[in-house]
């Protein structure tokens, strides 16, 4: 067709067709059909989607609140378990104070029975410490009182009496030792 037939045409239609518009029977249609839907939808699908987003909202609070009682649960426990460790903590600490009281008590029991026996071993010890200190002084005496005797013989070269010249030496410490 040419140029002169398609103008032919656009006016046998009643005018120039307009490209944004469409054809009044199609806006006719599409909206009848728009609405039929609209009204099939508001009927039946918004119900059974609201139904469902209120059925989820209320699942998800029951969740929430769930975890809620779930968290004040936890909180309980732990205040409980936190109570029980003080309590055991404490007990803990009063059994060793008993522990180390009762410790003590043996020590001094034990030290209290044992005292007298040092104190006998003490006195044993210084009788024992006392008694060879007097042999070994008397020892002493003796070996001096010979040494003395054998000097003064060599030196007088004369016998002089043994008992005397004891009595002379012990008389010569007894005044050196005090």
């Amino acid at each position: 067709m040419n140029s002169i037939g398609l103008l032919a045409a656009a006016d046998a239609g009643g005018g120039a067709s307009n490209p944004i518009l469409p054809v009044w029977n199609e806006i006719i249609w599409g909206g009848a059909a728009f609405a039929i839907l609209f009204i099939v939808m508001a009927k039946f699908a918004y119900p059974a989607i609201k139904k469902a987003m209120e059925a989820r909202s209320e699942k998800i609070q029951g969740d929430l609140d769930a975890a809620d009682t779930a968290r004040a649960e936890a909180e309980e426990l732990r205040s409980e378990y936190d109570s029980k460790i003080a309590e055991a903590q404490a007990e803990a600490s009063r059994i060793l104070e008993a522990a180390r009281a009762e410790a003590e008590q043996v020590r001094q029991d034990r030290l209290a029975a044992i005292e007298p026996e040092i104190e006998e071993k003490r006195a044993q010890a210084d009788a024992d410490i006392e008694a060879a200190k007097a042999r070994a002084l008397a020892d002493l005496r003796t070996q001096v009182t010979s040494l003395a005797v054998g000097a003064a013989e060599q030196v007088v070269k004369s016998s002089l009496d043994e008992a005397a010249y004891a009595r002379l030496v012990d008389d010569y410490i007894e005044s050196v030792g005090n």
